[in-house]
């Protein structure tokens, strides 16, 4: 819902803020006064063409900006979502500026943000029925959901199984694409494949295999200094018997007089222990360097062993766990590539069976979607009916693409895509012998705004859009015409904010809020002011819009009694 729009510097306003409520929201006011103006402002500020031009004198630039509650507006908050944005508190405000350069400046709840994101966030939310560009209902492309939409319940189980089926199809149709690479390329990979699990498998690598080698080398390489070194120490140790020997002789030492001091055989038998250790230790050393011996075949061995496996590392991984994961993959693929005829073969058989079943849920859907638009143009031509455009006659085109590679259906092969085979546009004939045209091919304003109005009341528990403005909805009617679309307006305003510009006093009767609109002159400039009226400033303002400029007693009677009777009818 729009709740307060604030407009600065554009054409005669200087700056105004109108205040707007729930419901259906009137703006009257004699001719000139700006009340276009403010809806002029609201197309541009959701994406519409800016004309620096339109600024007011004196100033550098124009400003308009938009407050929006949106609690129950999730078509918008998917939007914003997807640009990263959270509106705070439900609350939604949009704001754009244009220089006198043409630059346009564009916010979104204070952040920076581009003309088409506000085009994006326009189109959930606002639908402008008059002169302007930003009516959902008038394009083709949105037709189909409409009218989906208009007997929901009905088509959703069919809907729901076609997606399905769709989506199943998208799926297998990718893998047999992906499957139907050219022969040659299949049999090239399948050779790589193959070349390179054969050289890893004839490494028989293990992953602690390098470390081993590269300590084993360094042995091998140092083997004389190593052996040398060890040799002196079993000398130094156990070969002349010196060092035991003064240890021996120490022990015996502590040993005659340990008696004397427990401390002292502590002593003795921790030198006992180290006489014991330092033998253990030098045979050890003997036994270890009997067995090292220089050999360079076995040297050879293993720099061949490394240069085999740096060679497999720089192909394939960074460490043997790499390679050899490396392995485990091209083995998956080696197994889909030896396999892919067949399962080329079980999926071509596949995509057929789902083909067929998806023509005969496609045909369902659009048998059924056939019977919906019958309903829906009986419903339209009612609303018409009663809004004066009995003789208008309206239509649901359902059409169908011929498409030789499409679903094979009982009366031909049409082209099909995720909402099914049906193509729908709305047509409409405003006048009788007129042929059927596209909504947006009506000439005049008023039979567009009265023709979405028929559309919006047909489709308003649906519609998600929760803003709609009707500017030249009242353009060449009047009387109990006029009073039709008052009614209806009220009607669709349970299920959509509705605001609407009018010169009529039938129309204006129906309003929740009614905002008067006039032109004044300050000084030497000429300013717009926006006044909220309450039920005697009501009376007034509509009683000029009977009688003119000048208020009389009759037209206030006359406007009286409009209202009540307009107040009455509600209840």
């Amino acid at each position: 819902m729009l709740t307060e729009l604030l407009i600065r510097n554009l054409a005669i306003i200087d700056e105004i803020q109108v205040p707007l409520r729930k419901g259906f929201n009137i703006l009257t006011g004699e001719t000139g006064a700006g009340k276009s103006i403010i809806i002029h402002a609201l197309n541009f500020l959701v994406g519409g063409k800016g004309d620096a031009d339109l600024i007011r004198t004196g100033a550098d630039m124009m400003l308009v900006e938009a407050t929006f509650d949106i609690s129950y507006c999730p078509q918008v908050r998917n939007v914003l979502e997807e640009f990263g944005l959270e509106p705070e508190d439900d609350i939604l405000v949009i704001s754009r500026e244009l220089s006198r350069s043409g630059r346009s400046r564009c916010r979104i709840n204070g952040r920076a943000a581009t003309v088409a994101m506000l085009k994006q966030i326009g189109k959930a939310i606002v639908d402008i029925h008059g002169q302007y560009e930003h009516q959902s209902l008038l394009e083709p492309s949105n037709h189909l959901r409409f009218l989906d939409a208009f007997s929901s319940e009905k088509l959703s189980e069919l809907k729901e199984r076609y997606w399905q089926l769709y989506r199943q199809l998208i799926q297998v149709e990718r893998e047999i694409e992906e499957l139907q690479q050219s022969e040659r390329d299949r049999i090239q990979r399948l050779d790589l494949l193959r070349y390179q699990a054969e050289e890893i498998d004839r490494a028989n690598l293990k992953e602690v295999e390098e470390e081993e080698l590269l300590q084993e080398r360094q042995i091998l390489a140092n083997a004389e200094k190593i052996v040398e070194r060890l040799n002196l120490a079993v000398q130094k140790l156990i070969g002349d018997g010196e060092t035991l020997d003064a240890l021996g002789e120490a022990i015996q030492a502590l040993k005659e007089i340990s008696e004397l001091d427990p401390k002292l055989g502590e002593m003795q038998n921790a030198l006992s222990q180290a006489f014991d250790a330092i033998q253990e230790v030098g045979f050890e050393i003997e036994r270890y360097a009997s067995h090292i011996e220089f050999d360079p075949e076995r040297l050879e061995e293993i720099e061949s062993r490394l240069d085999l496996i740096k060679r497999l590392k720089r192909k394939y991984g960074d460490t043997i766990a790499a390679i050899l994961e490396y392995r485990q993959r091209i083995e998956k693929e080696l197994k889909k590539l030896e396999t892919s005829e067949e399962r080329l073969e079980v999926l071509q058989k596949e995509r057929e069976r789902l083909r067929q079943e998806l023509a005969e849920v496609a045909f369902a859907l659009s048998q059924a979607r056939q019977e919906i638009a019958r309903q829906l143009e009986r419903t339209v031509q009612n609303h018409l009916k009663a809004l004066m455009m009995e003789r208008a006659s309206f239509k649901v085109a359902l059409n169908r693409l011929p498409d030789p590679d499409g679903l094979r259906l009982p009366d031909g092969t049409f082209a099909f895509g995720k909402e099914g085979i049906d193509q729908v546009e709305f047509l409409i004939a405003t006048n009788p012998g007129e042929p059927l045209k596209p909504l947006a091919k009506i000439a005049s304003g008023g039979e567009i705004s009265r023709t979405m109005l028929a559309l919006k009341a047909s489709l308003q528990k649906m519609h998600e859009i929760p803003v709609l403005i009707f500017d030249e909805i009242d353009v060449g009617i009047g009387g109990r015409t006029a009073e039709a679309v008052g009614k209806k307006l009220r009607e669709v305003s349970h299920y959509a904010q509705v605001l609407c510009v009018t010169h009529l006093p039938q129309i204006a009767a129906f309003a929740d809020w009614h905002l008067q609109v006039e032109k004044i002159v300050e000084g030497k400039r000429t300013k717009v002011v926006v006044t909220p009226l309450q039920h005697e400033g009501r009376i007034r303002e509509i009683a000029r819009m009977l009688s003119g400029k000048q208020v009389t007693t009759a037209s206030l009677q006359h406007a009286q009694e409009l209202l009540e009777r307009v107040l009455s009818g509600q209840k």
